[in-house]
């Protein structure tokens, strides 16, 4: 029987190097970003259907959605999945309170202005302003206003281990056996140095599609790569988004 838990760090928040960590556990299976926050949404639009609304087939669309996880983990050999998703957004989070999971949710955290400025050195976009209003844009699907919104949301949940992105890599090790004793799991021998880059049942990310490594991490060494925000981000960007903590 598998069990289900939930990952929702903020990106650019070392959700790669996380994952590439905890999936060295044979056992243990962090995933790539999930597509099955998109299934659900795109299920859960049906309901409002004219084809369901002339015949509300409640249960048999409801047997779709219950089983969403199951089917699509089907066939991963790993018993903990650890499902990388914005699980804490309003819609998502109702989703999961109503399966039979033992809900659990870890949450990585990173200064909005760090994770926008990370975005920034990487994408090195014409416009600044116009890529961090992009990023920031929640009624645009904006990846970083979706994740911080399931931040905002999960900070009022029980169940939740929230880890710094500045903890996670300075203390690396005993973050890591935080998440073991979070959820209940048995510790295993992680190593934290000549690391590989992420991986799950042989695959691994393209990130060609972005035009940016976004999820190359350092396989050296662990640590943080140390930058003043105020010679990447233009002021009026930092006024904009300097509260959203």
């Amino acid at each position: 029987m598998k069990k289900y838990y939930f990952l929702c760090g903020l990106p650019r928040s070392g959700n790669t190097l996380f994952s590439s960590i905890l999936n060295q556990n044979s056992n243990i299976a962090v995933t790539a970003n999930s597509i099955i926050p998109n299934l659900f949404e795109s299920l859960r639009q049906n309901y409002k259907s004219e084809y369901f609304l002339n015949f509300p087939d409640h249960s048999s669309l409801d047997n779709i959605l219950k089983n969403l996880f199951n089917n699509y983990y089907k066939d991963w050999k790993q018993n903990i999945i650890i499902d990388r998703g914005p699980w804490g957004t309003n819609a998502n989070l109702e989703y999961l309170k109503k399966l039979n999971f033992d809900l659990k949710f870890i949450v990585l955290h990173r200064p909005i202005l760090e994770v926008l400025a990370s975005f920034i050195k990487l994408e090195r976009p014409i416009s600044v302003m116009k890529r961090c209003d992009e990023l920031m844009n929640l009624d645009n699907n904006g990846i970083v206003a979706r994740y911080y919104w399931s931040y905002k949301n999960l900070r009022k949940e029980k169940n939740v281990l929230f880890i710094s992105y500045d903890d996670l890599v300075n203390n690396t090790e005993s973050e890591i056996k935080k998440v073991y004793d979070f959820l209940n799991l048995k510790h295993f021998n992680h190593h934290y140095k000549n690391l590989s880059q992420f991986k799950v049942n042989d695959l691994t990310y393209d990130d060609s599609i972005y035009n940016a490594p976004l999820h190359t991490i350092r396989v050296d060494d662990i640590k943080k790569n140390d930058y003043d925000i105020k010679n990447v981000l233009p002021e009026s960007v930092i006024n904009k988004y300097k509260s959203y903590e």
